[in-house]
């Protein structure tokens, strides 16, 4: 069993939300008045060990992304934001660099990695990771896929039908060693970082082992108009529920 030292969290909110064809990203899109990155960040808020929560904006919406969390979280000490990158790992980076600018990292120091438009992460899922964490360098939280996955190499017959009950569908938070995480995006060349779009990816084309928790299925990412609608409904069910 490993020790876990201090508990960071890094929320990715660098997207300009083009899917969504909206005039601001989709993070400062609002369900039922409140910002879904002001979601994203209390629903992470809910677990008391994490001790520094960085957002990363994106450069042309840091302004909107600081008068948000002003207005609806305050002047809260665990708080800060730095500006974001040109894609996502450019975001995580920046965010990387301002932890260890503003502190000495150890080995046993982790960060648990967020989506800022993923607001539904709850208490459970969170602590899942974080005691995770104990056994692991890499954590991911994933769900089963249910549907039957198609694959086509020429994108107009079936190629293959691979078996469901061994896939699964990543989520967040996602939790790494930070000094983990670090070496191991140094280890990478440039060429190979831009072909990665999921961060535990980064570890696992390096054989770091990666383990799982069990997400939720409606702990999705709000991308599309349809989850706009979709989300309001997660929130009635969560009150009925009592699910935080």
């Amino acid at each position: 069993m490993n020790k876990i030292g201090k508990i960071y969290c890094a929320i990715l909110a660098g997207g300009s939300g083009t899917r969504l064809n909206s005039p601001v990203p989709k993070q400062f899109l609002k369900i039922n008045d409140v910002p879904i990155l002001i979601r994203s960040i209390k629903a992470m808020f809910a677990d008391s060990r994490i001790e520094e929560l960085w957002v990363g904006a994106n450069g042309d919406w840091y302004d909107l992304a600081e008068s948000q969390i002003k207005e609806y979280i305050g002047g809260d000490k665990r708080l800060h934001i730095c500006r974001g990158g040109i894609d996502r790992e450019g975001t995580l980076t920046n965010i990387l660099d301002s932890i260890r600018n503003a502190n000495d990292i150890g080995d046993d120091d982790i960060i648990l990695i967020h989506d800022a438009v993923r607001p539904f992460a709850t208490k459970r899922i969170i602590n899942d990771v974080i005691n995770e964490m104990q056994y692991c360098d890499v954590c991911n939280t994933v769900i089963p896929v249910n549907d039957t996955i198609i694959r086509s190499d020429d994108k107009k017959t079936v190629s293959g039908m691979p078996d469901r009950s061994v896939l699964f569908a990543g989520q967040s938070p996602q939790g790494f060693r930070i000094n983990t995480l670090i070496k191991a995006f140094a280890s990478l060349d440039a060429e190979t970082r831009k072909k990665l779009t999921e961060t535990t990816k980064v570890c696992f084309v390096q054989d770091i082992p990666i383990h799982i928790v069990t997400g939720e299925f409606f702990n999705f990412k709000i991308t599309t108009p349809y989850d706009l609608q979709l989300a309001e409904s997660v929130l009635k069910y969560k009150e009925i529920s009592g699910i935080e």
